[in-house]
């Protein structure tokens, strides 16, 4: 949370600071900006005020809520907290998830939608119209871009495809009718970060919002509201919810911006169940120290792979030199994540047989759970934009929980084996 003059607080910027060698908690055993991330993550979206409540949220299972007064129906919006009524105004459950991601981000505001690409989709639907344009990074996620070039385009929006590195590149491209910088922290599936500060600059001066799709580094490891975003948006289903069993996504921000995505959320309905915003929830509360063990572990791979030589070249944040490695330690300072992209030497014919091998690490078209897994980068289809992504002998690499020696054992054998 900013504190007066926009500052950040030293404990908000430091997930894992502590004091007189604790961690800090408030008087009333709640989340608040002084503790540290890690305590934060445990409590973020509680309820409060109940003088006995449960640990673990209830589950609610309905569709709509009875009113005994009528009046209450048409003044649930003002009531704090404000009352459900419809599930497409949101219920306990979402609720709790919109506040705790807020509350970790440091946003005033947040919705939870049924998937990552619903949050997205909202971001440009309230925020865009006939005529407008967006200026997005290139590397980045396929069907954000093919969402771009291949649908909204159809009802006058246009985008430009930039590398997000260069604040230049970015400047150049903005347009009168820019109305959003769209920029991913982590690149899926480029793996190279987006320079926030000065991306956020640049917004602030053009009056343009920045959005920022954290979703590879969590706000364990990078809180983009900080540098300056005004939205951030995630696939919950990945790391936040963590466990391969709930499709999730929220976006969180000004409350400006947040009011006219709501309202268009409402009027879509791109509804999030109970319990997959239970689940989401639930992992949360486990964030800090999954994102420091598997950041821990995937620097520990991305270093083995990068010796080996079958392995042509390995993206990683944390091998980054020069003046990447800069920007990752002022993005990254806590951990560079667990996503990495690797060329296998012998081209594509040589990756497949690599996937074939391993034993412990399966092949899996998704990321950000428990289980390692493994897949080919994603590919849009789009013409415009098809240059931006990296060659079929490219694997993406998602680290979960598993020793790193175990992972490293399992690469190791499918990479040291001949020809089949």
């Amino acid at each position: 949370m900013r504190g007066e003059g926009g500052e950040v607080a030293k404990a908000e910027r430091e997930p894992g600071s502590m004091q007189n060698g604790e961690e800090t908690a408030g008087s009333d055993g709640l989340a608040d900006p002084a503790m540290s991330f890690r305590t934060r993550a445990v409590h973020a979206g509680e309820s409060t005020g109940a003088a006995v409540r449960p640990l673990s949220d209830p589950i609610y299972q309905s569709s709509v809520y009875a009113f005994d007064d009528p009046g209450l129906s048409a003044s649930r919006h003002t009531a704090e907290p404000p009352l459900p009524n419809y599930s497409r105004d949101h219920f306990p459950n979402v609720a709790a998830l919109e506040q705790a991601v807020a509350e970790l981000e440091g946003a005033e505001a947040g919705y939870a939608v049924a998937s990552g690409m619903a949050a997205i989709s909202l971001v440009f639907l309230a925020l865009l119209g006939t005529g407008s344009h967006v200026v997005a990074g290139c590397g980045a996620y396929c069907d954000t871009e093919a969402l771009l070039d291949q649908v909204l385009s159809r009802f006058g929006v246009t985008a430009s495809f930039v590398d997000l590195h260069d604040a230049g590149a970015v400047a150049a491209a903005l347009q009168p009718t820019t109305r959003l910088i769209f920029v991913e922290t982590i690149a899926n599936p480029g793996i190279h970060l987006a320079d926030l500060p000065a991306l956020s600059a640049l917004a602030r001066e053009r009056g343009i919002p920045l959005c920022v799709d954290n979703t590879f580094a969590t706000p364990a490891l990078c809180r983009p509201m900080e540098h300056g975003a005004d939205l951030v948006v995630h696939s919950v289903t990945k790391f936040l919810g963590g466990h391969h069993d709930l499709t999730a996504g929220v976006v969180v921000g000004r409350a400006d911006l947040l009011r006219r995505i709501q309202r268009t959320g409402y009027l879509i309905g791109s509804l999030l169940g109970a319990m997959d915003a239970w689940l989401a929830l639930r992992g949360i509360r486990t964030l800090a120290p999954r994102m420091a063990w598997i950041s821990k572990t995937a620097a520990e791979v991305a270093a083995e792979l990068a010796r080996h030589p079958a392995v042509a070249a390995v993206y990683y944040p944390g091998l980054a030199a020069g003046p990447d490695a800069d920007l990752v330690r002022r993005l990254l300072p806590d951990g560079a994540g667990g996503m990495m992209t690797f060329d296998v030497a012998g081209g594509p014919e040589a990756a497949a047989r690599l996937v074939r091998r391993l034993r412990l690490i399966p092949f899996a078209p998704s990321l950000g759970g428990t289980t390692t897994t493994i897949c080919y980068p994603p590919r849009t289809l789009a013409p415009a934009t098809e240059s931006f992504h990296p060659p079929v002998a490219s694997l993406r690499l998602s680290i979960g929980l598993e020793s790193a020696s175990d992972l490293i054992a399992d690469l190791r054998q499918a990479l040291d084996e001949g020809p089949r």
